[in-house]
């Protein structure tokens, strides 16, 4: 039961936090087809490294803490749902500590140190979804069955 709690909560906080930042901009997403999935977390990580990217860019540590905070939490809640593959948690634990000195970084105002830690942040990233890959090829989901080219009339 506390499970249950703790993560309704969890995703209620992922929610407000989505609400209190600026609605995601649909162009130039990448298409999410039955092919290529693209989880709620991947999607709002990805609108973050964009603020991240702009903030780094522009100079606005203020924006750039807020958009690496709110990465950080989504990171820490799509790793409490997928946290049982091993390797996966090893990848985590990789963006987790990345992420925690963008932040560290964007506080002190440091624009090289931060601009470091989000190259960090984004090798992780890149080395955690080629393992996804590698793994899916390793262990492919079969098509569905009764496909319209099996239908017989």
């Amino acid at each position: 039961m506390k499970k249950i709690l703790l993560i309704a909560s969890l995703c209620g906080m992922v929610f407000w936090v989505g609400a209190q930042a600026e609605p995601p901009k649909t162009e130039g997403k990448p298409e999410v087809t039955k092919e290529k999935p693209m989880s709620f977390w991947m999607s709002q990580k990805l609108d973050y490294a964009k603020q991240i990217l702009e903030s780094l860019t522009s100079g606005d540590f203020d924006s750039l803490a807020q958009a690496a905070e709110k990465m950080q939490f989504v990171g820490k809640i799509e790793g409490f749902v997928r946290n049982r593959n091993p390797d996966y948690a090893t990848q985590l634990r990789m963006f987790e500590l990345a992420n925690q000195e963008l932040v560290r970084q964007a506080e002190r105002r440091n624009i090289e140190g931060a601009t470091l830690a989000f190259n960090q942040l984004t090798s992780s990233c890149v080395a955690c979804h080629v393992q996804i890959r590698e793994e899916g090829k390793s262990n492919p989901i079969s098509p569905p069955t009764g496909s319209a080219d099996s239908k017989t009339d």
